[in-house]
């Protein structure tokens, strides 16, 4: 007996084969931002110098703009060298990517004109800086399905709206600083981790 057919003219069979090929597309995405799981780290990073600057240096309306210009800079030299090594793509890992480029750029002009203009040191400016990033988190958890990032945006969210409530100087660098650090550096460490562990079991496999 052969397998029936749909009313479009797909078979049972090619819808299993369909969400066979989603999950695979979807495990190597998550595979993807893994393996980029330090770019994670060094915007932590970024946030907490850029903070840094705005409290204990000169010219503090420059350092969000500095600071993610040279962030951007690295990542988009590092990641070139991490795709001219040979690190594998899909559909889902190029979204993923882009939805972060289109994040940088929408940051970078806008603290660059919140800058200039002189707005840069509202708790409304920071707040949100907050919904950006947790957009751009919230977009890649639903592409992967993983529920760690959407967590993760979550958290950056919470913290963009607690900016609205709180807004001492003391109060807006530590909310940041929180969402910086659970949000962007344990996460990424948290990335790392996972592979890592992938690496050692396919080692382990062929071993």
């Amino acid at each position: 007996m052969t397998t029936p057919e749909m009313d479009n003219g797909t078979t049972r069979d090619d819808l299993l084969q369909r969400v066979a090929l989603m999950e695979t597309m979807i495990a190597e995405g998550r595979k993807s931002t893994a393996h980029f799981g330090w770019i994670f780290v060094m915007w932590g990073m970024i946030y907490f110098v850029a903070m840094g600057w705005v409290v204990l240096l000169p010219f503090k309306e420059w350092a969000w703009p500095v600071c993610v210009t040279v962030g951007v800079l690295v990542g988009i030299v590092r990641v070139r060298r991490k795709h001219a090594d040979g690190t594998g793509e899909n559909l889902r890992s190029r979204s993923i990517e882009a939805v972060w480029q289109a994040m940088c750029v929408a940051i970078i002009l806008y603290v660059i004109a919140a800058g200039a203009s002189g707005h840069g040191n509202q708790s409304a400016y920071y707040a949100a800086v907050l919904f950006f990033v947790g957009l751009a988190h919230g977009i890649s958890a639903r592409i992967l399905r993983w529920g760690a990032q959407g967590l993760v945006a979550f958290l950056w969210w919470g913290c963009g709206i607690a900016m609205f409530f709180f807004r001492t100087r003391n109060e807006v660098l530590s909310i940041f600083l929180v969402a910086a650090f659970f949000g962007m550096i344990l996460f990424g460490l948290y990335a790392m981790w996972l592979e890592r562990r992938r690496a050692a079991a396919l080692v382990q496999h062929h071993a």
